[in-house]
């Protein structure tokens, strides 16, 4: 039996460190650039940067660390924010369909 999971937006619950702010800043010019472009800087990890992927998965990763040493009898596979579930039966898969991360 499997399961495929998709995490909803897991790239916007990944907090970016206060120090990091300013790398991941961008301006927005105003209308005709009548005013000064406003600064604005994420304060969690952007979808579209060159790392956020590699980052994402990471922490995903260390999510499920614990999950797979307590079932290892079923395969827990992710690629960024998705996730595949097998397992023998659908009883053990609903075990861990009904755990959070």
């Amino acid at each position: 039996e499997s399961i495929v999971i998709d995490l909803r937006d897991s790239f916007f619950t990944i907090s970016l460190h206060p120090d990091d702010y300013e790398k991941f800043a961008f301006s927005v010019l105003s209308i005709n650039r009548q005013a000064t472009a406003k600064r604005y800087h994420w304060t969690v990890l952007p979808q579209g940067m060159k790392n956020s992927p590699t980052i994402c998965q990471w922490y995903v990763d260390l999510a499920l660390k614990n999950r797979r040493h307590k079932y290892p009898d079923r395969l827990i596979y992710h690629y960024t924010d998705s996730l595949l579930i097998s397992a023998p039966t659908l009883e053990k898969l609903q075990v861990l369909q009904d755990l959070e991360v």
